[in-house]
């Protein structure tokens, strides 16, 4: 049994979503080093700018292309056993979906199962999801393990989309939700995440500026967004380092409140007793 007094924010999972050119992987660099990625986007020549810049040894950020599911899988339970790395970035759970649908049919295509074609170009099949839905689930139970022995911090990378959604009143909004073709395992995401921030651009009330790069850590009602750390609801980051400049101070404010507030209270109770 574990009380409050083991909570620790030495390591996050973190869900980092937004469109895409919100600088969601370039704010995942900020995290502690050395860092292992996950690349399934297969754009890693974007983060040299940053890393330049912030004067990270290139040396501390290693990484793999992925073009499927079984890689990487074997890679995160080598992972489990021994993890050297403080961070483990996903870039991104869209095009890892993406990567296990072709997966299935490819194989399907070795095995001489014929699939469905449409004007003889393979696609998927609905079975096909049920295999993606499966993949998400392990990739987040193994970093769920991974995140919780070795204390590293987790960072998962999504690209939203917008769509019209409706309310039980018949009302009509616009919210942006994970792209994946399995939906129901990309919404689970957020509710599994500790720290879920949704990266977007800041618009300047001066139209003849630009806006700046930022992220919002609440919940807006169309853009769902949270955080366990004591952060302002919206970080315009712009050009600076996400992590050491507002996440590190935000965890080691909560560390010290929570060993404060585990201190032993001093007794105000006065002596009855008379000299």
């Amino acid at each position: 049994m574990s009380d409050m007094t083991n909570i620790s924010f030495d390591s996050l999972y973190c869900l980092f979503k937004g469109e895409p050119g919100t600088r969601k992987s370039t704010a995942a660099l900020s995290f502690p080093r050395p860092q292992y990625w996950f690349s399934w986007d297969k754009k890693m020549v974007a983060l040299a700018l940053p890393m330049l810049k912030w004067g990270i040894n290139p040396k501390d950020i290693q990484y793999d292309d992925y073009s499927d599911w079984n890689a990487p899988l074997a890679k995160l339970r080598q992972l489990q056993l021994n993890c050297p790395f403080r961070t483990l970035i996903l870039d991104s759970i869209t095009s890892m979906a993406d990567a296990t649908n072709r997966q299935t049919m490819k194989i399907k295509g070795d095995t001489g199962d014929k699939g469905g074609k449409v004007a003889g170009i393979p696609v998927n099949s609905i079975e096909d999801y049920k295999a993606e839905e499966s993949a998400i689930g392990e990739l987040i139970a193994l970093t769920k393990d991974i995140q919780s022995f070795h204390k590293v911090n987790i960072v998962i990378i999504a690209h939203v989309i917008q769509k019209e959604m409706k309310s039980p009143d018949g009302k009509t909004h616009f919210a942006r939700l994970i792209v994946t073709a399995a939906k129901g395992s990309s919404q689970k995401l957020p509710a599994l995440s500790g720290e879920v921030y949704h990266f977007n651009i800041n618009q300047q009330m001066d139209v003849s500026k630009e806006g700046q790069y930022a992220l919002l850590t609440t919940h807006t009602g169309d853009d769902f967004a949270r955080t366990s750390l004591d952060l302002p609801s919206e970080i315009v980051f712009g050009s600076d380092p996400l992590y050491d400049k507002w996440i590190k101070p935000a965890a080691e404010r909560m560390t010290k409140l929570l060993s404060q507030q585990s201190q032993p209270k001093p007794s105000t109770t006065k002596s009855t007793m008379s000299v």
